[in-house]
C-alpha cells in the first residue's frame, strides 16, 4: 500500500507500468493501453493521448511547485521532473516506444517515490473494479445510443455527457478523483440548463443508463469522501451529485 496517494505517486505508477512494454511497439499503442482508450479512429485516438499526456505534464509541474513550496532544493528533483516531461512529450506519439522508454531510468522511479512520500496524501485510491464497472456502463450506453430513436439533439446531449465520463475514466490514473468530480460538476450544470430536453427523454432506457452512471460516479466519490474527510472539493461534488440524482428523479 502506498504511503501517500498524490501526483508524484500517480506519475510513478504510470511510468513504472509503461517501462515494461516492448521497444518495438508504437508509442501510441503503449499510451492507449495504459490510459484505457478504446477509440478506433487513429487521429481521434492520438488527440485523446495528447490530452492525457497534457494532463500528465500538469501533474509533473504540480509536483515541481509543491516540492518547491515544501522548501526542497530543486537540484534534488528538477532533473528527474524534466526527464518525465521529455518521456511524455507528444512528438513521440507517432514513433516507436523505444525512444521515450529508454529515458525511464531507475533514478526516475526513485526520485518520484521520494517526492510521493514527502508530499501529503491527497485521497484514497478508487477500487479498480468500480472504474471497470463505470467503463462497462459507459460502453453499454454508447452501444444503445448507436441505435437510439431519441431525437438527434437529445442523443447529442447524452453523447456529450458520455464522452466526458469516458474521458474521466481514462484520466483517473493521471489526475485522481478530481477527474470524476469534474464530470459531476459538468453534469449538474448542464442537466439544469437542458431541463426540457431531459424531461422529453424521461423514462427512456438511454436516460436511465446515463442516470445510473451518474449514480455510480457519485457512489465512487462518496467512498473517497468517507475515506478522507479532508477532501473538501470531493465532498462538495458528492453533494452536487446527490442533487443531480434527485433532480433527474423528479423530472
Amino acid at each position: 500500500m502506498a504511503k501517500n496517494i498524490n501526483s508524484a505517486y500517480r506519475i510513478k505508477e504510470i511510468l513504472d507500468s509503461v517501462k515494461t512494454k516492448a521497444d518495438n511497439l508504437p508509442a501510441h499503442a503503449v499510451w492507449s493501453e495504459i490510459f484505457g482508450l478504446i477509440e478506433t479512429d487513429q487521429r481521434k485516438k492520438n488527440f485523446s493521448i495528447s490530452r492525457c499526456l497534457a494532463d500528465l505534464h500538469d501533474e509533473v509541474e504540480h509536483v515541481r511547485n509543491e516540492m518547491l513550496k515544501a522548501g526542497y532544493t530543486p537540484d534534488l528533483y528538477a532533473p528527474t521532473l524534466n526527464k518525465c516531461n521529455s518521456i511524455i512529450a507528444v512528438e513521440y506519439i507517432p514513433g516507436q516506444w523505444a525512444q521515450p522508454k529508454h529515458q525511464i531510468t531507475p533514478e526516475v522511479s526513485t526520485i518520484l517515490g521520494f517526492c510521493s512520500e514527502i508530499l501529503p496524501n491527497e485521497e484514497n485510491l478508487v477500487d479498480p473494479i468500480c472504474l471497470e464497472e463505470l467503463r462497462q456502463m459507459a460502453a453499454n450506453l454508447r452501444e444503445l445510443l448507436s441505435k437510439s430513436n431519441l431525437p438527434t439533439f437529445t442523443i447529442n446531449i447524452i453523447e456529450k455527457h458520455l464522452s466526458k465520463i469516458e474521458e474521466a475514466i481514462s484520466s483517473y490514473s493521471i489526475v485522481g478523483a478530481k477527474a470524476l468530480e469534474e464530470v459531476m460538476q459538468s453534469a449538474y450544470g448542464e442537466v439544469i440548463a437542458n431541463e426540457e430536453v431531459f424531461k422529453g427523454a424521461k423514462g427512456s432506457e438511454e436516460l436511465t443508463k446515463l442516470s445510473n452512471i451518474w449514480q455510480k460516479t457519485k457512489s465512487v466519490l462518496d467512498g473517497v469522501v468517507s475515506a478522507n474527510k479532508l477532501i473538501g472539493a470531493a465532498q462538495g461534488m458528492a453533494e452536487k451529485g446527490q442533487s443531480l440524482i434527485e433532480f433527474i428523479q423528479g423530472l
